[in-house]
């Protein structure tokens, strides 16, 4: 029997020669709230607290530091998302962050931008929303920089196919309705299928991509009463949103497959 064994400590492990190894031992053999607590106030979520928190030996030790890594990620977005900001407002990083922390609604703006950049799974992503925040941070309209605060929001919640419907939508329907007035009421609704037309690759998930779109008050269903077919247009904020996008596209992102 070895002297490690009577003591009850374990050989290091393979996890521990990585980096940070100390911190995931720790949480690996420590089960107790305050380990809980921590790492519930570091991702902001009970449930990764309490999961880790629960759980004995090598499994906990491996979950910290996938936590670990996670926040290490995150901590990386919010300083790229702020070093893009600066960039395309064409100013310093410190002026930047003096505009932003200077006043309370573009403070919210800041802090908003940077949760949805740590957790954006893509640059484009992470770069579209360093855009809105360059932009609100420069604004020289109060209303302007709430008009960003709420797209960041709207935005923050979608993805690169939620943005490809809304490029498609933002364009006039491709139907020619058979009144004048009809014209003027649908002039800008799609009809479903006329959306699968134009991009058969959201088929299978077109259903969800417009609930949330609904769900985020950025379209709305305006079908005829006689229609088989539902009929979608973009709502005012949806317009106001799906502009940012097409802007930034045109500016930075010409080749993305957002494009429309």
């Amino acid at each position: 029997m070895t002297a490690e064994s009577e003591t009850g400590i374990e050989p290091p492990s393979e996890l521990q020669k990585r980096s940070g190894a100390a911190f995931d031992r720790i949480v690996g053999n420590s089960v107790n709230t305050g380990i809980s607590a921590w790492i519930t106030a570091t991702t902001g979520s009970p449930e990764t607290g309490a999961a880790i928190g629960g759980m004995l030996g090598p499994l906990a030790e491996e979950l910290s530091f996938a936590v670990r890594r996670a926040v290490d990620f995150q901590q990386a977005r919010g300083s790229q998302l702020l070093i893009e900001a600066a960039s395309s407002s064409e100013t310093s990083l410190d002026d930047l962050l003096d505009k932003l922390v200077n006043d309370p609604v573009r403070l919210q703006l800041l802090l908003r931008s940077l949760e949805v950049a740590a957790r954006a799974t893509t640059d484009y992503k992470l770069s579209l929303v360093a855009n809105l925040l360059a932009t609100g941070a420069l604004a020289t309209d109060s209303a302007a920089v709430d008009e960003q605060l709420l797209v960041v929001d709207a935005l923050g919640a979608l993805e690169t196919p939620h943005f490809r419907l809304m490029l498609i939508l933002k364009h006039p329907s491709p139907v020619w309705w058979t009144s004048p007035d009809e014209r003027k009421a649908y002039r800008q609704a799609w009809p479903e299928a006329r959306i699968l037309e134009r991009d058969d690759g959201l088929r299978n998930v077109l259903t969800a991509l417009l609930a949330r779109l609904q769900s985020l008050g950025l379209a709305r269903d305006v079908s005829l009463t006689a229609s088989p077919d539902p009929l979608w247009e973009l709502t005012t904020f949806g317009r106001l949103s799906v502009n940012a996008l097409g802007e930034f596209n045109r500016t930075n992102h010409p080749a993305n497959p957002t494009k429309e």
